[in-house]
């Protein structure tokens, strides 16, 4: 993972779990609102707001129309680009997603991290016995 990200070519790039896109609606450019993609069905694709200048950082937005991303209305900033990294990223991503509150700690959103690392870890014990 980059720490910034440089814009990728949009064409008409299935969504994938892992992207980065831009909101280009007009009120959130500014917000440099990004969003990333933490599951995908086959109309829809659950994110999670990666960057926001108005602090919604970290939080799920509704389900997002597949469509919509073949308009003018998000832009693809970063691409999946090794699958394993970006699938246990989104399991990183939905944990603290999960981290319930009004204002949740960096405490709570590192130890939903370190749960998830302690399950990552375990699996691949489990997996190389």
């Amino acid at each position: 993972m980059s720490a910034s990200p440089s814009p990728v070519s949009s064409t008409a790039s299935p969504v994938r779990v892992g992207q980065l896109w831009q909101d280009m609606a007009p009120d959130m450019v500014d917000r440099e609102r990004m969003l990333r993609v933490v599951a995908v069905t086959e109309t829809h694709a659950e994110c999670v707001i990666e960057r926001d200048k108005q602090g919604t950082a970290g939080r799920k937005t509704r389900p997002l129309a597949l469509r919509r991303f073949a308009t003018s209305a998000f832009r693809l900033i970063e691409d999946v680009i090794d699958a394993a990294d970006q699938a246990r990223y989104a399991r990183f991503l939905a944990a603290m997603t999960d981290v319930q509150g009004a204002n949740p700690s960096p405490v709570e959103y590192a130890t939903a991290a370190l749960r998830v690392h302690n399950e990552l870890t375990a699996e691949a014990a489990r997996a190389h016995h």
